[in-house]
């Protein structure tokens, strides 16, 4: 009965990168996907080569299988990290739990400066009520014209917050609403 532990966890962590890859739904937060994933991928690879199934074929197969899902996760990190835009992930700023019209919703906001045409880019998510663990991404805008660096502008104080809210409300569920 043991054997099928690694077995669920090597397809439980294939299951889990290709959805990351192919879906808008990944874990709450930035950081904690790629966390996640690193900490599963070294679980998964001490489960999959200290343990051998009773096939041959199926170990194989399990061990190539985790290394091939390895190598993706590798090669998403290694081509993020070296990607001169990395280090504006430093500024990421992050507006949890945005409860609007009794639906919960994450903002991010990373400045990108001369990069692009605006002052960076914001994407909004939605989690599930009863699941807060995932979200998915519900709007995507790459060169927004609000920088949610700034707490001032004009010498008046803003609330980010209620900017976050107002573009929810706007820009995701007054769209949902005319479809």
């Amino acid at each position: 009965m043991k054997q099928w532990k690694h077995i669920v966890l090597s397809i439980f962590f294939s299951v889990y990168i290709a959805t990351v890859l192919l879906t808008d739904i990944s874990l709450v937060g930035f950081w904690t996907g790629i966390l996640f994933s690193i900490v599963l991928s070294i679980i998964t690879l001490i489960f999959v080569f200290k343990r051998r199934t009773n096939k041959l074929w199926l170990t194989i197969s399990l061990k190539i299988m985790n290394v091939l899902c390895l190598l993706t996760l590798l090669r998403l990190l290694g081509l993020n990290l070296v990607s001169t835009f990395f280090w504006d992930i430093s500024k990421l700023r992050t507006f949890y739990y945005q409860s609007v019209d009794g639906r919960l919703f994450n903002a991010y906001f990373k400045p990108v400066g001369a990069y692009s045409g605006g002052y960076g880019n914001f994407w909004i998510t939605e989690t599930p009520k009863y699941f807060p663990l995932i979200e998915s991404r519900v709007y995507f805008n790459r060169t927004v014209h609000h920088d949610f660096s700034d707490d001032i502008f004009d010498g008046e104080p803003i609330d980010n917050y209620e900017v976050v809210r107002s573009y929810i409300k706007e820009e995701v569920i007054d769209k949902q609403k005319l479809k």
